[in-house]
């Protein structure tokens, strides 16, 4: 992706990725791209306006009571998103593995955030902001 040199390589770029993800984005592209900063970096690089946005997010809840035992089965390119209130408004963590569930659990239950609910969310397009 760092070598894109345009938008237009930038989309074909990632079309090959989606294509060796068997047709959907890889579970870390989320994280390792939009949170980080480095999609908007590369397109910074290009000349396009920074601001590489998900366009749409399909999120479903979870039902998990207590402290997860197992990470919940997951569809095509769904993530776990643990989203928590500290009392300053939610923020959403990524959950990679029933470690991250756990240890988010492990915070709430020591009374680092007043609530904690779990989700699953989808990422069904990325594009730039025009």
């Amino acid at each position: 992706m760092q070598g894109s040199k345009s938008e237009a390589e930038w989309n074909a770029n990632i079309a090959k990725v989606k294509a060796a993800f068997g047709g959907g984005y890889p579970q870390f592209w989320y994280t390792a791209m939009l949170q980080s900063g480095l999609a908007d970096k590369i397109a910074a690089s290009f000349g396009a306006q920074p601001g590489i946005t998900v366009s749409s997010m399909i999120s479903k809840p979870l039902q998990v009571y207590g402290r997860p035992t197992e990470m919940p089965r997951l569809g095509k390119d769904e993530i776990v998103v643990g989203v928590y209130d500290q009392g300053l408004g939610e923020k959403r963590a990524r959950c990679n593995n029933l470690a991250d569930m756990q240890s988010l659990y492990d915070s709430y239950a020591r009374g680092m955030a007043l609530t904690l609910k779990w989700t699953t969310e989808t990422a069904s397009q990325v594009a730039f902001k025009h």
